[in-house]
């Protein structure tokens, strides 16, 4: 009994496990809804196919312009497609689209600037008393 309920609650687990995460991208869907597939067969090319994540779409900006890549290591394939197809996709699967690269340029730079703010008031600290740390503020005589 007691190995019954071990591999019952096993399976559970690691069924729980597999259930999160975004679905998987189905490529047929991808071309449907206009993404183009480019064939990779260098060698450099095939590096770069690999270095992309795997299962999930990514936004890339190349010259400028926003694209959407979904690489398919196994076919040696890459799935592009413009913020167009993006959205026909999304609107497909009835997905919905994490933040955009300028989105995630826009929350960075407040980030940077909260951080430069409190870097400049420990270094408007040190210069009006730059032995703010020496043993005599501690206490001890």
């Amino acid at each position: 009994m007691k190995r019954i309920l071990t591999i019952a609650l096993t399976l559970c687990i690691f069924g729980c496990a597999s259930v999160g995460g975004p679905p998987p991208v189905d490529t047929s869907q991808l071309v449907a809804a206009g993404f183009k597939v480019v064939d990779v067969e260098a060698p450099l090319q095939i590096e770069r196919l690999q270095t992309l994540p795997t299962g999930k779409l990514t936004e890339y900006q190349f010259t400028g312009k926003h694209l959407y890549l979904y690489p398919d290591v196994a076919k040696k394939q890459l799935y592009v497609g413009r913020p167009a197809e993006y959205q026909a996709y999304l609107k497909a699967t009835g997905g919905t689209a994490g933040p955009s690269l300028a989105q995630q340029s826009a929350a960075d730079t407040a980030n940077y600037a909260k951080q430069d703010a409190g870097m400049a008031k420990l270094t408007a600290r040190d210069e009006n008393d730059p032995y703010w740390w020496s043993l005599d503020n501690i206490g001890w005589r």
